[in-house]
């Protein structure tokens, strides 16, 4: 039995849990503050900082201590809005279920998220968990479980036990991250999947012909499950998204103890793009793309925030192909320009002057400084942070300032507060 369907055990006892923490001190969300906008410099433009924390290797409470030193025009003010917790992955039973498995150090800081959890919502900071497609490598073959992978029925059972994650432990959302399936969760092979329960073929035979009833080529029959896939795992996000009220009951653990309740806040949905996620139907990016008439965009998922770009930077790289089926193309097969937001890993850090150029880019400026094409606007709104480490490891401080400076005008620093060592550490 998986982990998710374990945690399910202990919510008919939530029924007669108080409200109150299991020290006291009334509700849990009522101090919860709003981060201040980090505006860019080149316009008015709120961005938000995301950290993606390897929960194997750094303890999350981490993120909460990196900040925007005080100025004359602004207070101190949280580096990071959002800490996405790794990770969940798919898995497949033997009736062909899909669920969600979590890792050990991410199950360990749900069952103690009133001292992993509630501290950075404390903060104003929102928790997100990463859901992977699978632990396998583009090598193996996998169990045939990916974002793209799944019809409407797989779609609505697996979205229970997002929804469980929600309710009962404090997460804010979900980022989808469509690596690691295995070649079963990608094209062509995906050709051969079933339905859930059920052995009928999950792509119909008409996708594998032209409209003459002519059989397709192999290159053009992967290109149709690349964009039969991506339409999946769009169905995946809408479906999501009409789930994830605003106003909800989340419940913090403390072993045994728990408390309960209600708080309205914004949910977030994030997508790299990897494999299927670069295959998104283009109605998820109606923010970017309103309607030629009226200016409306009604077909947007609220809570989805950002695609993410995960390949470092390189200026070759295009837009995320996201499949406009009215125009029949891909939506940025024309577009040469990098996009925001890319990962920034610290593992990986550059000199000041490449990062810099990451920064410049991603004010979609030349490297030279000089306005692009594009203008100065930054349209994607966030800047995303992987491989966070223990503070004792390396100065990271000094790296994210590299961005920060270009970007807002601000220095990150370390906040200084009473016990903000105590967890600068590995498990």
């Amino acid at each position: 039995m998986n982990n998710i369907i374990k945690c399910m055990a202990g919510i008919a006892a939530l029924l007669a849990v108080s409200c109150l923490q299991p020290n006291g001190g009334g509700s849990p969300f009522e101090l919860n503050p709003e981060i201040p906008f980090k505006r860019l410099m080149t316009n008015s433009a709120p961005v938000k900082a995301i950290c993606h924390v390897d929960t194997e290797h750094a303890n999350p409470l981490n993120a909460k201590d990196y900040v925007f030193a005080a100025s004359a025009e602004a207070p101190e003010t949280q580096f990071f809005n959002y800490v996405v917790l790794a990770y969940g992955y798919l898995v497949k039973d033997r009736q062909g279920y899909t669920h969600l498995e979590l890792s050990p150090s991410l199950k360990h800081i749900l069952d103690n998220s009133i001292t992993y959890i509630k501290p950075l919502h404390q903060k104003g900071i929102q928790v997100l968990i990463e859901v992977r497609s699978g632990i396998f490598s583009d090598t193996e073959d996998g169990v045939g479980a990916g974002m793209g992978t799944m019809d409407m029925a797989a779609i609505n059972e697996f979205i229970k036990e997002l929804k469980l994650l929600v309710e009962h432990y404090g997460i804010d959302g979900f980022d989808f991250n469509d690596i690691g399936g295995g070649k079963n969760s990608y094209p062509p092979l995906t050709r051969q999947l079933k339905q859930f329960q059920s052995d009928s073929p999950l792509h119909p035979d008409s996708l594998f012909v032209d409209a003459d009833g002519n059989p397709l080529s192999d290159t053009e029959i992967e290109t149709v499950l690349w964009i039969e896939g991506g339409s999946n795992f769009s169905n995946l996000i809408q479906r999501l998204n009409e789930e994830l009220k605003v106003s909800y009951t989340s419940t913090y653990k403390n072993g045994s103890a728990e408390t309960s309740e209600t708080q309205t806040v914004e949910r977030a949905i994030l997508i790299r793009s990897q494999n299927h996620g670069r295959h998104l139907l283009s109605q998820l990016r109606m923010a970017y793309m309103p309607d030629a008439y009226s200016g409306a965009d009604p077909k947007v998922p609220g809570n989805l925030h950002y695609i993410i770009n995960d390949t470092p930077y390189d200026n070759t790289q295009l837009h995320a192909s996201l499949w406009d089926e009215a125009q029949n193309r891909d939506v940025g097969e024309e577009s040469d320009d990098q996009y925001a937001p890319f990962a920034v890993d610290l593992l990986n850090r550059q000199d000041e002057a490449a990062a810099s150029r990451w920064a410049k880019t991603f004010l979609l400026r030349n490297p030279d400084g000089s306005s692009s094409d594009s203008g100065n606007q930054n349209r994607y709104g966030a800047l995303y942070i992987t491989n966070l480490r223990p503070v004792s490891e390396s100065n990271q401080t000094t790296y994210l300032t590299y961005f920060s400076r270009v970007l807002f005008g601000r220095t990150t620093m370390l906040a200084d507060r009473p016990g903000a060592g105590d967890h600068r550490r590995e498990w």
